[in-house]
This record gives structure tokens, C-alpha cells and sequence, in this order.
């Protein structure tokens, strides 16, 4: 196998420059109106520049359907703040609005359009009891977006039935649909905008058709998006809850439409009501859901909220399923072997990758443990990115120096699988995290000698023998063990990261494929929970730390002399137990509010003796649920800024990790030390591969405090 030497050599030879990514834009908190109850959006891009949503009025306390009134608009100009723009009409402004029996009100959904400098306002309201048989489309017109709305007439040739759309092709063409109990309809709309231009025809083609029309355009292709019929006390399918989305789409806005499938599953209303529309580059499907109700204390299918999430296409033009960003965490794990099918060496222990995905408010992180030495891959890195609509991916290779590396277009597909098996299998979760305090299975190898300068460990002299087979706990280390754990809302653990800062090399030579004590660490937890949870191993600032179970290993492969796995199991065993003993003490805090916040950054570094040496070093600064704080860096950073980083944040009620060996773009900068360790020297320290400038750990580590803060609005 390959020496630490050669591993650290491999690294300097093949990176590749990437320019730094910015903080999340887009961290969506569903529902996104929260002062009122609303439904229904109907969502438009107008010549302002500005995204409208016309909606609907759920009034507290609910009456069934039967109480909705005042329609209002919001508007937005970077899809995270939003104004009220106000009621623009309400039910006693509708001239063949008689009252009804119970004093009913049936603003029900309503729709927007633009034509010669007019906006156009749809909505349906009844004109007598039964007032399910008497349904009327209101026109309402005003020369601004969002305000002084007057009603002029009604539709008089479309039919009895609800849920107007208007769609306005690229030919200023405009159509207009309705629809309902099961029946969807549509054609053309005269230029006065008041009359059908012929009749209105059954739209043929989409498959089980409750109400919602919705029609949308994209790359010449026409999608036609509602609600279904599904019903989870009449469901064959395993699905929870009530209305989904489908859509279908055709070469005409009046079809004939080709059934494609559902794009949303259903939320927790007894409703849903869509629309699709882009915005910035970026499209997005709006509907509602009655999450704040039950915030509020007064649960109710018919008090509902609008709610907004990204909406991805296929390269074949098909709709992805939509996320819903409900306030929740949301997790996806899954494991894979990454064992070469035609290794170079003999196997001892197979190697793995497990993926991570973490959801929540519409920020998208994951990460990836490798059993490896060391593992870059920037077009891997940008294919899952946009495969699975990830802010960040982080590829943490636990530094096993035991690995050996698959072909890349294998070892890809390898890991395009374990992320779509992550994806295809989210489950909302819950977060703890915390330490566990314990004697130390480290040293720091790089030991100050009695010139007053630090050598390696593997360096004897009259004091010291070469690789500390006397177990000396030479310092500073961090003897603590740190867990997050992910568990479903059973309580079940469905993942664990472990954090743990020493060099997987307790094979100091190694000619066979092991992970080393991480694999056997990693093996043992999971087996104490019945392999029913991934363990992910990320590294902490490993890189001046040793194992105290150190053997002196083999020269070359045909030293007869075996690797010393009874140690490498030894130390597996010892780290997993507390892991474990960790594990099963944590629980989530009840408080605790579903959060992400990331901030990628990046800085540029010179070598140390060699000034033509470039680094562009990428790092990045993660908030979980405001409590859980994660600094990734890439490259072997020394102990000191994981003590330190966790010695600044602790002590304001939150719990810090460093997440050391994990890159995430830009170039791997080998070693990391900290001023005083460049000072005193040792390998990695003032020798070794491609040294990076001193001072440039400290550098990135107060960026990310820095950055920390920023995130956090607590910076003026």
C-alpha cells in the first residue's frame, strides 16, 4: 500500500483551481405568509420585475369551504421577503353576489392576467343557492398589479363550474380553463376578455382530475398541472393524506394532453391548489398546506397558508417531485461498497462510501465519507450538485492510508448510486449532537525534543523510540468523541456521524486494503444498533495526531511479518464503544426549530518556501437548527483549531465540530498547521509536501468565525 508520504504527494499533483461559492439565497420558511390564513396562489411575473401571488382568504374561525372571503396580493423581489399588498376585492363588491343562506362567502381560487396594459382579474363566485350550481367568473380590472381593482362583469358563456385559469401564449393568444368535480374544460377567450370564442372543450388526456387547472409553457412544450382525486382513507397506493398534484402536458394550450405523472405529493390539507411559473432563472410551484394553523393552536384542514418550493425539470422535459419545505428536517442516508473489483492488493476489510442529505427550509446540503485516503473530484462534485438541487456536497475521506482508489468512472457511478438511494429515501428527522470525554487513543506525533525542536514520532533518539511503542500520551490532543444523530419521528437513529480527530495508520505499512481502525469504529456501531443506521466517519484536525495503538508494520509486501489487526480492531472497538455509549445518551432538544445556514467561502495562499505554490482553499461554515455548528476544511488541519474552534463557540450554548479532510471545491492544501507547530517544526509542520504559507489555518479559521456570525444576522 501506499506510504503517508505518497498519500500527501498525491494530493499537490492533481487538484484543480474552483471559484467560491456563495451563502445560501434561498432559505425558504413555509408557509411564507404567517400574519393571515391564505390559499389558492395564483403566481405571476409581471413587467416590474416583481413576483405577484393573488390569493384566496381562509377566515378563522372555518366554516368548511363555505367562509372565504377577501382576496389580497404579495409580491416579491428575491423570493424571501414579501408585501402585503392589501384586500383588492371582497364578496360584497360582487354585483350578482346575493346573500346566501348561513351569510356563505365563496371567494374561492382565483387567477391574474396582463393585456395591453391591463390586468385582469378571475374569480369565481355563486349567484344564488344552490349555490354549488350557480357558479359565475368574475372579471375585475385595474391599471396596477395589485390595487385598484373594479369588478366589470362576468363570463357569460362559460360554464357552472370553479377554478378559472387564463393562460396568455407567446401570440397574445389568451386561453381560459375551468374545472371540477372531475371535469376540466378550456378554449379561447375573446379579445374583450369576457366571452369564450366558440365553447369551451373537455381537456382529454389527464388522469384523474379533481380541480386546480393550472397551465404553463416552458421550451415550447405546454404543461397543464392540478389536483387529483386521491383521498388516504380510499388510498390503494401507501400514500398519506389527500390531494396530489399530476400533471400533463401537449404541443397546444388546448392539448391533446399526455398524462406524465404526479409532481407533488400531498401536504397536510385536506386541499392543494398550484401554480408553476419562473422567476429569475428559476422555477417554482406554489400551493398551500394548513401547517400554521396548527402552530397557531387552532388546527384546521380549512385554514390554510400558501407556501412556495423549487420546481426542477427532467432533461426529457418531465417534472421532478417537488420537495416541500415545511419547517422539518429532513434526512436521507444509504451505504455502498467502493472496494475495487480488481484490486492491486490483497482485501482484508471491505471499504465503503455513505452518502448524507440534509434538507430544511429550502437549503440542501450533503455529505459523502469515503474510506480513502484522500478524495477530490470537482465534476463529480458539479453533476450531483445540480442532480440533487444540493447548496453544498462535502466529500469527507476518513485518510485510511490502507485504501486503494477504484477507476473513476466506476468509483462514480458508485457514488451517483448511494446519493440517489440517500434521495429516493428522505425521512423527516430530528438532530442531537453532542461529546463524550475519554481517555485518549492519540498522541500528537510531532514531539519537541530536548534541542527544543519538534521531530516525528517515528524518529527515535536517546529519549524517545521510533513510533511511541511505549504509548506515551504526548499532547495536545482532543480526547473527546463527537456524534450527531439523526433519528425518524419514531425515535428510531436512522444515521450518526461520528467526528474523531487521529490518523487511520495504526497498519503504519499496510499492504492490504483495510479501513483501518475507522472501519472497524464504524463497523462495531453500526452492529450495536443492528445495522439499522449509517455511521459516517468525518476526520477532525487529524493532522499531527497518531493512534496510540501503533504498529511498526511492514517495509515492503513480501516482509513476512502480518499487520498487526488485532490493534486495528482494538482501537475500532475502544472508539466505537463510547460512539455508542453517545449515541444512546443524546436526544433532540424539544425546542429546537429545523434550520440550515451555509456560507461557502475561500482564500488564496501562497507555499511556505515555494511562492509560486498557488492555493485556493475552500471552506465552509454550517448552522444546524441554531445550535450545531459545523467548520468544514480540507486538507489535514492540526488539533489546535479543532480545540479552539470548539473553546470559542461552547460556551454559548451551542455545540461545534470541525469537520477536518472534507473538501468541497478549490484545491487540497495538504497540511495545515497552527503557528506554533510551523514554528517547532516536524513533518507537516516546516517540512513536507507543498507547504502552504504559515498562518493560513489561523486565516481560515477566523474567516469561518467571521462568517459565523454573518450568517446569523449577528453582525450590524
Amino acid at each position: 500500500m501506499k506510504s503517508l508520504k505518497t498519500y500527501c504527494n498525491i494530493f499537490i499533483s492533481a487538484l484543480v483551481l474552483l471559484t467560491a461559492c456563495p451563502a445560501a439565497t434561498f432559505a425558504q420558511d413555509n408557509p411564507f405568509i404567517k400574519h393571515m390564513y391564505t390559499a389558492d396562489p395564483s403566481a405571476h411575473v409581471w413587467e416590474d420585475g416583481r413576483l405577484y401571488v393573488y390569493a384566496s382568504h381562509d377566515v378563522a374561525p372555518p366554516r368548511g369551504c363555505d367562509l372565504m372571503d377577501e382576496y389580497h396580493v404579495f409580491s416579491t423581489g428575491d423570493m424571501v421577503n414579501w408585501t402585503d399588498h392589501g384586500e383588492i376585492l371582497r364578496a360584497s363588491q360582487v354585483p350578482w353576489g346575493k346573500p346566501l343562506k348561513n351569510d356563505g362567502k365563496f371567494m374561492w381560487a382565483p387567477d391574474c392576467a396582463y393585456k395591453n396594459g391591463t390586468y385582469y382579474f378571475f374569480f369565481p363566485h355563486p349567484s344564488e343557492d344552490p349555490w354549488n350550481q350557480t357558479w359565475k367568473i368574475g372579471v375585475a380590472t385595474s391599471k396596477k398589479p395589485a390595487s385598484d381593482f373594479k369588478v366589470i362583469g362576468y363570463i357569460k358563456n362559460a360554464e357552472a363550474l370553479i377554478d378559472p385559469c387564463v393562460f396568455v401564449d407567446d401570440d397574445g393568444q389568451v386561453y381560459f380553463y375551468q374545472g371540477g368535480g372531475g371535469v376540466c374544460k378550456g378554449g379561447k377567450l375573446k379579445d374583450n376578455m369576457l366571452e369564450i370564442d366558440g365553447e369551451l372543450k373537455v381537456m382529454e388526456g389527464p388522469e384523474d382530475f379533481h380541480e386546480a387547472t393550472w397551465v404553463h409553457k416552458r421550451n415550447g412544450v405546454y404543461y397543464l398541472s392540478y389536483s387529483d382525486n386521491h383521498d388516504e382513507k380510499n388510498d390503494k397506493e401507501g400514500v398519506r393524506g389527500d390531494n396530489r398534484m399530476r400533471y400533463a402536458t401537449g404541443k397546444s394550450p388546448l392539448g391533446p394532453w399526455k398524462y406524465q405523472g404526479i409532481y407533488m405529493d400531498p401536504t397536510d390539507s385536506y386541499t392543494n391548489h398550484g401554480s408553476i411559473v419562473e422567476y429569475k432563472g428559476q422555477w417554482y410551484a406554489f400551493y398551500h398546506n394548513s401547517q400554521l394553523s396548527r402552530k397557531n393552536g387552532e388546527p384546521n384542514d380549512w385554514l390554510r397558508s400558501v407556501c412556495v418550493d423549487k420546481l426542477y425539470y427532467n432533461p426529457d422535459g418531465t417534472i421532478q417531485k417537488v420537495i416541500q419545505t415545511d419547517g422539518k428536517l429532513r434526512v436521507g442516508t444509504a451505504k455502498i461498497n467502493i472496494t475495487p473489483q480488481k484490486p492491486k492488493y490483497p482485501v482484508h476489510d471491505s471499504i465503503f462510501a455513505r452518502s448524507l442529505i440534509l434538507d430544511a427550509k429550502g437549503v440542501r446540503i450533503a455529505f459523502v465519507s469515503l474510506d480513502l485516503g484522500g478524495y477530490t473530484n470537482i465534476p463529480l462534485a458539479e453533476t450531483l450538485k445540480k442532480k440533487f438541487h444540493l447548496n453544498e456536497i462535502y466529500f469527507s475521506p476518513q485518510h485510511t492510508h490502507s485504501s486503494e482508489r477504484a477507476p473513476d468512472e466506476w468509483l462514480n457511478k458508485q457514488l451517483i448510486t448511494v446519493m440517489e438511494q440517500a434521495s429516493n429515501d428522505m425521512f423527516e428527522a430530528t438532530l442531537s449532537a453532542g461529546y463524550r470525554y475519554f481517555p485518549q487513543l492519540s498522541f500528537n506525533r510531532l514531539i519537541l525534543r530536548e534541542d527544543g525542536r519538534a521531530r516525528e514520532s517515528w524518529v527515535g533518539d536517546e529519549h524517545y523510540r521510533a513510533v511511541n511503542p511505549e504509548r506515551i500520551p504526548h499532547g495536545p490532543v482532543d480526547p473527546a468523541v463527537g456524534i450527531l444523530k439523526f433519528d425518524d419521528t419514531k425515535g428510531k437513529t436512522r444515521a450518526v456521524i461520528m467526528n474523531y480527530a487521529c490518523h487511520p495508520d495504526v497498519a503504519w505499512n499496510n499492504f492490504e486494503i483495510s479501513g483501518d481502525y475507522v472501519g472497524y469504529a464504524v463497523k462495531y456501531t453500526e452492529e450495536a444498533f443492528d445495522n439499522s443506521l449509517n455511521c459516517l466517519f468525518v476526520q477532525g484536525g487529524g493532522g499531527n495526531q497518531a493512534p496510540l495503538f501503533k504498529d511498526g508494520g511492514r517495509k515492503d509486501p513480501d516482509d513476512p511479518r502480518p499487520s498487526n489487526y488485532d490493534l486495528i480492531d482494538r482501537m475500532g472497538k475502544l472508539l466505537s464503544i463510547e460512539a455508542v455509549k453517545l449515541t444512546k445518551e443524546l436526544y433532540p432538544n424539544p425546542h429546537d426549530k429545523a434550520d440550515i445556514k451555509v456560507k461557502a467561502d475561500s482564500l488564496s495562499f501562497t507555499g511556505r518556501y515555494d511562492k509560486k505554490l498557488n492555493y485556493n482553499v475552500h471552506f465552509s461554515v454550517i448552522s444546524i437548527n441554531n445550535r450545531y455548528v459545523i467548520a468544514t476544511v480540507p486538507g489535514e488541519p492540526f488539533i489546535k483549531f479543532q480545540i479552539d474552534w470548539k473553546r470559542e463557540l461552547q460556551p454559548y450554548g451551542l455545540v461545534p465540530f470541525l469537520f477536518g479532510y472534507t473538501w468541497n471545491g478549490g484545491q487540497w492544501p495538504v497540511y495545515l498547521p497552527d503557528i506554533r507547530s510551523a514554528a517547532y517544526g516536524g513533518y507537516g509542520a516546516d517540512n513536507g509536501p507543498g507547504l502552504i504559507e504559515v498562518g493560513a489555518g489561523e486565516k481560515i479559521m477566523l474567516k469561518q468565525l467571521e462568517n459565523y456570525y454573518v450568517i446569523n444576522g449577528i453582525f450590524k
